[in-house]
């Protein structure tokens, strides 16, 4: 399948690291499994890899945010 990013190359499976940042704040998703494009990067993943990496971002949200609300 053609990258539907860039439509530049072929995507590949591969398991990399992701690093999302929120805030100024980063972390580090292990271990996503996607279809991969080598000339941009763009990565599709499978909706049970989808739903893991979208929990890592919101409890990442949920603590910054948490730790920005000031007490009354």
């Amino acid at each position: 399948m053609k990258c539907p990013e860039c439509g530049a190359a072929e995507l590949g499976r591969d398991t990399r690291d992701h690093t999302y940042s929120y805030k100024g704040q980063t972390t580090t998703i292990a271990a996503v499994t996607a279809d991969y494009c080598p000339a941009c990067n763009e990565s599709l993943t499978m909706l049970e890899e989808s739903d893991r990496v979208i929990a890592a971002m919101r409890a990442l949200a949920k603590q910054i945010n948490s730790s920005l609300v000031d007490p009354v």
